[in-house]
């Protein structure tokens, strides 16, 4: 219980300066440094195969000033989906699962070892896979009722 309360304040801290929630709603704003530095950003248009015309995404890709890269799955109307997050440290986790952290923060806590080695939730309104150590975190997150038509999961990098 006293690993799960010290992960809960670590990823509490990890938050950055203001932002707004991605996963569910709109791109998350990751500062204007990071953005004017080290974001690298780029719209990828992607159907597929299986999926009608209209069923088109945007992938956004941002390098933090850490060194991590964190993608952001928006469909159509710019809401997004899915995020990942790969690199040396953990992103504002806060920020890209919006209200959904508190899904993720509540089932670490009932791990006897929470933020060691995988944490993966499956839920009918939201997926999170997380795992990692110092310098080499990974993850991703889905809202599994908004996936456009025909998108597959293990297409998230």
């Amino acid at each position: 219980m006293r690993r799960a309360f010290t992960l809960m304040i670590i990823l509490s801290m990890l938050q950055g300066a203001l932002a707004w929630a991605a996963l569910g709603s709109t791109p998350s704003d990751f500062g204007a440094a990071t953005t004017q530095t080290r974001m690298a950003a780029r719209s990828l248009a992607a159907t597929s195969a299986t999926s009608a015309p209209n069923a088109v995404y945007t992938i956004t890709q941002s390098t933090l000033d850490s060194g991590t890269v964190v993608r952001e799955y928006a469909d159509a109307s710019g809401i997004v989906f899915a995020v990942s997050w790969k690199g040396p440290a953990l992103p504002d986790l806060r920020t890209l699962l919006g209200d959904k952290f508190t899904v993720m923060t509540s089932n670490a806590a009932k791990r006897p070892k929470a933020g060691h080695s995988q944490l993966a939730v499956n839920q009918s309104d939201v997926v999170i896979v997380s795992s990692g150590h110092m310098r080499a975190f990974e993850g991703q997150a889905w809202l599994p009722s908004a996936l456009p038509a025909g998108f597959d999961t293990a297409t998230i990098e």
